[in-house]
């Protein structure tokens, strides 16, 4: 499942993903991204993936490996919340390969990771 929270603004895009992600609801996600970057020209992101078991197709990997290496480089800040350890790795070990400011939060520290994002 894909869906926009209520704290998104027109330049930090904030969302929760869960469940296993197909190409279509990650497609929602790239054309909410599309719709920040058409307002202004630095976004932020705030991703709650408490639930997140992966993808659901191939079509939701081939998506996400795109974006990986071509528009998430435009992002200047990206906050990822959840309880998987994963995640947590993955921010670390992404963070050296990209100019994108990130930082992992746990899942019990979404407001702290909307408080950073704004900073």
């Amino acid at each position: 499942m894909f869906e926009i929270l209520n704290q998104s603004t027109d330049k930090c895009l904030v969302a929760h993903m869960s469940g296993k992600i197909t190409g279509q609801e990650y497609q929602l996600f790239l054309n909410a991204l599309d719709e920040c970057f058409k307002k202004v020209n630095e976004v932020d992101l705030v991703m709650d993936l408490k639930g997140l078991e992966f993808y659901g197709d191939l079509e939701a990997f081939k998506k996400d490996v795109k974006f990986g290496f071509g528009e998430y480089k435009k992002l200047r800040k990206v906050a990822l919340v959840g309880e998987q350890k994963w995640i947590e790795i993955f921010t670390k070990i992404w963070g050296t390969f990209t100019p994108t400011v990130e930082k992992y939060f746990p899942e019990n520290e979404f407001q702290k990771a909307l408080d950073w994002i704004k900073t």
